[in-house]
Parts: C-alpha cells; sequence; structure tokens
C-alpha cells in the first residue's frame, strides 16, 4: 500500500504521535482483554492471547481491536465487532473521545452515539490529541478544543498534534513548536518522533537529540537518530551503532547493537550482528527471536513481529511465539477506497439474515 502524503499517514495511524510504523500502530492499539486480528488464507479473523482462534477467519479486511471493540468490512460497510464476534453499528468514536466527520463538505466532531458536539464547519481536521484538534478554516491552519472554541486561531501553513502540551506545525519559517496558548517556544527543529517523559526526540542538519517540554536542548543534538522516550530511556543511534540514553542524556546502555527500539514491558527489540531479540535494561538479550521488523510490547504483553522473508506473527513477554510466523499479515485498509468487486467480496458467506442486519446498519 501506498502512502500519498504526510498528512494521510497522520489520518491513517492517529495513535498521538507524528509519525507511526504500522509495527507500532499494532502495538499500540490492544489493550488487555482485546483480541489479536489475524490473516488466515487471506481471511481476516481475531485470536485470544494463547494464539486460539476466537473470531474465525471470514472478513476481507478487519483492524485491531481499540478499548473492547474491532472493525471489520462486511457487505460493503465498515462495521464493529466485538469479542464474542457479534457485528454492530460502527462504533462512531471511543468512549469519551471525539471523532472527526464530515457533512455537506464540511467537518466537525461527533460523540459516540455520533451526534455532533462541533458542528461540522471546518474545511478539513485531524483527530484531537491532549485535549486539541488541528481544523483548517480556508487555507490556514489552528486548534480547537473540544467544546469546538478555537484556541489558537487559523494562522499555519499546516498542523498536527499536541503531546505533553507542545504542538507541532508548519510556518512560513518552516517547523514550529508551539504551546497551547499558540507561542512559539522552538523552532528549526524536526519532530518526527512522539513527544514522551518530558522529552522531544528533535533534528536539525542530520542530527538528533532531545528538548525539555520549555523547547530548551537537554540532551544535545549529535547523535544520527533518536528514539522516544520509554520506561526512562530513549533508543539514540550515533555511527552505526545503537545504545539507550536516561533523560539527563547519560548512556545506560552502550553503544553495540546495529539496531534497537523502544522499551515496553522491560523488553526492547535489538538486533546485534546475526542476533535479534528482545533485550533488557542491562542490554542482555532477554530471549533471542529471527526477526526483521518487531513491534514491541504494547499493555497486553503481546508484540507482533515480522520475519526476514515477510512472515508474521505474534510474541509474548516470555518470547513464546503465539501466532506464526505465518505468510497473512494485516493490512490497513486501502486509502484510495474499495472496488465493487471487493464490496460483493466482503459479502460472501454470510447468512441472509447477517447481511439483512447489516444493511439495516446506519451509512456512513
Amino acid at each position: 500500500m501506498i502512502l500519498h502524503s504526510l498528512r494521510e499517514i497522520l489520518r491513517f495511524c492517529v495513535c498521538g504521535s507524528i509519525l507511526f510504523t504500522a509495527a507500532a500502530a499494532l502495538a499500540q492499539t490492544a489493550t488487555n482483554a482485546d483480541p489479536l486480528v489475524v490473516v488466515v488464507d487471506g481471511k481476516y479473523g481475531y485470536i485470544g492471547h494463547q494464539g486460539h482462534i476466537l473470531i474465525p477467519p471470514q472478513f476481507i479486511w478487519a483492524d485491531s481491536f481499540l478499548q473492547g471493540f474491532g472493525t471489520v468490512y462486511a457487505c460493503g460497510k465498515y462495521v464493529s465487532i466485538d469479542a464474542q464476534g457479534n457485528l454492530l453499528p460502527r462504533r462512531k468514536a471511543a468512549p469519551g473521545e471525539l471523532a472527526a466527520k464530515s457533512k455537506d463538505g464540511k467537518v466537525g466532531f461527533i460523540n459516540p452515539s455520533g451526534e455532533f458536539v462541533v458542528p461540522p464547519s471546518f474545511d478539513d481536521a485531524l483527530p484531537f490529541s491532549d485535549g486539541l484538534a488541528a481544523v483548517k478554516t480556508g487555507d490556514k491552519w489552528g486548534f480547537v478544543d473540544t467544546n469546538g472554541r478555537q484556541v489558537i486561531p487559523p494562522q499555519f501553513k499546516a498542523a498536527y498534534y499536541f503531546q505533553q502540551g507542545i504542538g507541532l506545525v508548519e510556518s512560513d519559517a518552516g517547523e514550529v513548536l508551539i504551546d497551547k496558548s499558540g507561542v512559539t517556544i522552538a523552532k528549526g527543529f524536526s519532530v518526527l518522533q512522539p513527544i514522551a517523559e518530558g522529552r522531544v526526540p528533535a533534528s536539525r542538519e542530520d542530527k538528533s537529540g532531545y528538548l525539555d517540554l520549555q523547547g530548551k536542548v537537554t540532551i544535545p543534538l549529535i547523535y544520527d537518530t533518536a528514539l522516544a522516550f520509554s520506561e526512562g530511556l530513549a533508543a539514540v543511534e550515533k555511527g552505526d551503532k545503537w545504545g539507550y540514553v536516561d533523560k539527563d542524556g547519560q548512556v545506560v546502555v552502550p553503544f553495540k547493537f546495529d539496531h534497537a527500539e523502544s522499551f515496553s514491558q522491560g523488553l526492547a527489540p535489538a538486533r546485534l550482528r546475526k542476533t535479534s531479540g528482545f533485550i533488557d535494561k542491562s542490554g542482555v538479550f532477554a530471549f533471542t527471536l529471527p526477526y526483521r521488523d518487531a513491534s514491541g510490547f504494547s499493555d497486553d504483553g503481546i508484540s507482533a513481529f515480522w520475519t526476514e522473508d515477510n512472515l508474521f506473527g505474534y510474541l509474548n513477554t516470555s518470547g513464546h511465539v503465539i501466532w506464526g510466523p505465518v505468510h497473512g499479515i494485516p493490512e490497513h485498509t486501502p486509502i484510495l477506497g474499495w472496488t465493487e468487486e471487493d464490496k460483493a467480496q466482503s459479502c460472501r458467506g454470510f447468512s441472509d439474515a447477517t447481511k439483512q442486519m447489516i444493511s439495516g446498519f446506519p451509512a456512513e
């Protein structure tokens, strides 16, 4: 699948970060009791955390569960699915959250019941993050709160997400970091990683380091790559080796790895020469696992992984592979939409009663 722009990526992987890989998206969406999406013979279904099938693979597309519900494409509609496999009208927003929705060419925000809480009056919008949402009026972007109040007037060429009180926008001068009053706290930096634990991964002139939440450099920009902080540490690359620093910039795990990722559940994916797996915070492999990419563990204690020969699987924090590796890789819905053939195929295999039920669900 080809993502056509930064803004499409942002819509596609709305997880509170500026850029998110598919691996990270899979890691971030699951919660403790949520089933895991799998693909068998081209059909999507769900498994439990022990690797057993919970919801048989029967859909041409399905998404990860989020707060108790997944989304599947069936009979030409996106519909919600619960952990028992019941199909329901598509949940408009997660509980306590608002979702962007278009009406008559304008965008507003609806609650989980589908009611507009913020009327559709904007030309474009991104989802809420940290209590604010970027909205476009004419050709300028600003931010509104959950009551629809324009907190930061439209004035930017582009605007993205707030995290920990800091927002990223684009002005005529380039990328700018602002606070929630719209005041510039730093400029001239690129931020392509999530802001976390009071540190802003920032790059300038091909070197990376960290700012604090006031926009001041707190860890010098001396690294080739700097990932987001997680569990008190951040993976950084210097030369062709990776290690970990703490929030004061002190090296905690030496620069010895050929690649490393962020910690979660006390473990981080890493590669050292021909060995790959998950390391602990002392930099020692807790267990090895041949992989090309790994998402890292989310709160449910499960990580997705992809092998060098493009197989997909899940494993737990004990290093036990609960699914795969197999050829079926969960992918996102096509950005350009479904064809008529896709719509017809999405209805095959369902009973007449199920088809009739889905046809009665509200249209998007």
